[in-house]
């Protein structure tokens, strides 16, 4: 019982002395070092954080280049000029000059189709419309002689009434002399109306005549012409659809001949770059054999392809070797002036909040900065941009996660 009272009692006391301990050891902290208290309660108080980390970016310098403006693109070339000639009339071809590939000139003839029964057609309608133009002759000489006669029985008539009319006035002649030369002179006069009036229908009748001849004429002599059929124009045979000997109507296609010289070049511009040329720029083409040949822009579409948004242009190029040939492939480079630019990765391009294009750099405080870009040129392994210092370091990974202005370490 003693034991346990004993053991109780210095459990309090031991107690008793760690609180009293601990209450002298924090007065004393406070008494020693109360300016220190108030600057931790003030900290606590303003939360104010520790220096904050500066973010690792990763830079890389660029300098410009003078670059050349000009513009590259694929293009597909195609003829100056295209024609499948066809038969104007009927008839065995008797004669076949040409073979697929033969390079021809303009004119020259290719096909001889049967004359057949055409020229004696000719010479009749020929001797007709000789006749004829006789005929007209003839009856303008009938009608002046006609007419000369005619006025000169008019005169006699005329002096017949005016000596009745005398002998009447006179009273030494009886009224029906003067009446019959009245109506002689009435029918004379009339006659020459009428004698006008007959050699004119006569005339209009020869000169139908004449004219349907004469355009029989045109077309036999137009058909005899069309059994020799050459060639329009200079250039390459490159189909026949016919053999000697075959029977042809008109309307039956014969051969097909194309122009390569100039050889044109189709290809398309974006939005971006058609502003950039106009008629007459000049233009290097170049095809899968690597020959080159230099040409000029011929033609710009006023509206773009709708499906692509591309602006189809033409070039035109001298081709008279035939190196070209229609339908192929072929690298275009269209000329453009020299200007200073910067060849950059593309992911390293940011956009702002105000929609401009730019990339991020590093000044010599090492503080990011924004600069403005132009794109002037896309390659496979880079776009050029101008707006750049000659000389600059550019941010090119971790751009997306720094600000401008803020500090930046590499």
């Amino acid at each position: 019982m003693k034991r346990s009272i004993f053991i109780a009692a210095a459990i309090f006391l031991l107690v008793i002395g760690w609180i009293g301990s601990g209450q002298i050891t924090n007065v004393n902290a406070q008494d020693e070092s109360p300016v220190e208290n108030e600057e931790l309660n003030e900290n606590e108080t303003k939360n104010i954080p520790l220096d904050k980390e500066i973010n690792k970016v990763e830079i890389k310098q660029f300098k410009f280049s003078q670059i050349d403006q000009s513009i590259e693109l694929q293009g597909q070339t195609t003829h100056n000029k295209k024609i499948d000639v066809k038969s104007e009339t009927t008839g065995n071809i008797i004669k076949l000059n040409f073979k697929r590939g033969d390079k021809i000139s303009k004119g020259e003839e290719l096909i001889k189709i049967s004359i057949e029964n055409r020229k004696e057609i000719l010479n009749s309608s020929k001797k007709d419309l000789e006749r004829l133009n006789k005929e007209l002759i003839l009856n303008e000489k009938n009608k002046l002689n006609r007419l000369s006669q005619n006025k000169e029985l008019i005169k006699l008539y005329e002096i017949e009434y005016a000596s009745a009319k005398q002998l009447i006035d006179k009273g030494l002649s009886s009224k029906s002399k003067l009446s019959l030369a009245s109506f002689n002179l009435a029918n004379a006069r009339s006659d020459q109306e009428d004698i006008l009036i007959n050699f004119e229908s006569q005339k209009s009748n020869i000169e139908a005549q004449i004219a349907n001849v004469k355009s029989q004429l045109k077309n036999i002599e137009l058909d005899i012409e069309n059994t020799s059929i050459k060639s329009p124009f200079k250039g390459i045979v490159s189909d026949k659809m016919v053999e000697e000997s075959e029977y042809i109507v008109p309307g039956n296609p014969l051969f097909t001949i194309i122009d390569l010289n100039p050889i044109k070049i189709q290809g398309y511009l974006s939005e971006f770059d058609v502003n950039k040329v106009k008629l007459g720029t000049k233009a290097t083409i170049e095809n899968t054999n690597g020959i080159k040949k230099e040409g000029i822009i011929s033609y710009i579409s006023p509206s773009a392809e709708t499906s692509t948004r591309t602006f189809e242009i033409t070039i035109e190029a001298e081709n008279s070797d035939l190196s070209f040939k229609s339908g192929i492939t072929t690298k275009i480079v269209i000329a453009g002036s020299e200007l200073k630019a910067h060849k950059i990765p593309p992911s390293i391009l940011t956009l702002q909040d105000d929609g401009t294009v730019g990339v991020k750099a590093v000044n010599e405080e090492n503080m990011v900065i924004f600069y403005p870009t132009t794109s002037v040129k896309d390659t496979i392994d880079g776009i050029w941009v101008s707006g750049l210092p000659d000389k600059v370091n550019l941010i090119v990974t971790g751009q997306e996660y720094v600000a401008i202005g803020e500090s930046v370490s590499n």
